[in-house]
């Protein structure tokens, strides 16, 4: 018989995957089943650890350093691995099943389900929900958390965090500023603030430097049109849809009001955005039109702040 044991050594042994593989084809149906149901849950041990090491790599990205040493990274990656193991040991995720289903002998003659976008979307589910119950991040309201993901994730910029408890104090202190904004627009208040939201993580990831906090909301860059003080860090810039770490100066505001004032200027005053200006007061419309425009590089920039306003309306 086969032991199935699901060992850390094993997620990286590539050829051991072979070696079974060929003692299901050559042993019985009992040793072929064995085979076949370790082989799927190595398959998945190996898949589930290097879907954890994307997602710290893209989160990488985030991070100060402050408290990012090689050594935390070592031990932070066997936790991913462990955590890969006992997944697949366990069949939480049910990936190995469906490899199972899909790959046994015994099932030929029956027509086989085919994985679909919605079968991932359930693993995926499953996997967040496990790396969740590995951080040490206090937790948001079960309703704002999704949202909150959302715009942690987008904000491509390198910043310092800056203060503000929750989504709800980050809408509120936006406001009123949001509002006049959104007047000279035409928008939804809401929109502009999902808008800076996004940008900023929730106002967690501004624009800093050494001197204190840019307080630009929306990641205008400063170009050789602005006059004005500018901060210098790394962002991540989509092209043809892959992201690229660059260096940008970007433009420096006294406090938010000014922030959201330039924005309203800004986007008059660049011709690029005059068809997107012409929207009839529909804020989706807008959003997708500025976003046409050239104003992010991210391919799904407008629907992401389109989701963190439908969060923001609820509230």
């Amino acid at each position: 018989m086969i032991n199935n044991g699901n060992d850390i050594g094993f997620i990286h042994d590539i050829s051991g995957l072979d070696k079974l593989r060929q003692q299901a084809v050559k042993g019985g149906e009992e040793d072929e089943k064995s085979a076949l149901t370790a082989a799927a849950k190595q398959f998945e041990a190996i898949f589930t650890s290097m879907l954890f090491k994307s997602m710290r790599e893209a989160n990488a990205t985030f991070e100060s350093g402050l408290m990012d040493s090689q050594n935390q990274q070592f031990y932070r990656q066997m936790m991913d691995e462990q955590m890969a193991s006992e997944l697949s040991s366990s069949g939480s995720l049910g990936l190995a099943d469906m490899i199972v289903a899909q790959l046994s002998s015994a099932n030929a003659d029956e027509p086989k389900a085919t994985p679909n976008q919605d079968d991932f979307a359930v693993l995926m589910e499953k996997v967040d929900k496990a790396r969740a119950t590995q951080s040490q991040t206090p937790e948001l309201t079960p309703e704002l958390k999704p949202v909150a993901d959302v715009a942690n994730s987008t904000s491509t910029l390198t910043a310092k965090s800056t203060s503000f408890d929750s989504p709800e104090s980050f809408v509120s202190s936006m406001k009123p500023y949001a509002e006049r904004a959104a007047r000279a627009l035409g928008v939804d208040s809401s929109l502009l603030i999902a808008q800076a939201a996004l940008e900023t993580g929730w106002g967690k990831k501004m624009v800093s430097n050494s001197r204190g906090n840019s307080n630009n909301l929306f990641n205008i860059k400063a170009d050789k049109s602005w006059d004005g003080n500018r901060v210098a860090t790394k962002t991540l810039e989509y092209h043809q849809g892959i992201p690229v770490q660059e260096n940008a100066a970007f433009r420096s505001y006294s406090n938010f009001e000014a922030s959201f004032n330039d924005y309203v200027r800004f986007l008059n005053e660049n011709p690029r955005y005059s068809t997107a200006l012409r929207h009839g007061g529909n804020s989706e419309q807008f959003i997708h039109g500025i976003h046409q425009a050239g104003y992010a590089t991210d391919p799904n920039y407008a629907d992401k702040v389109l989701k963190v306003k439908a969060k923001i309306d609820q509230m």
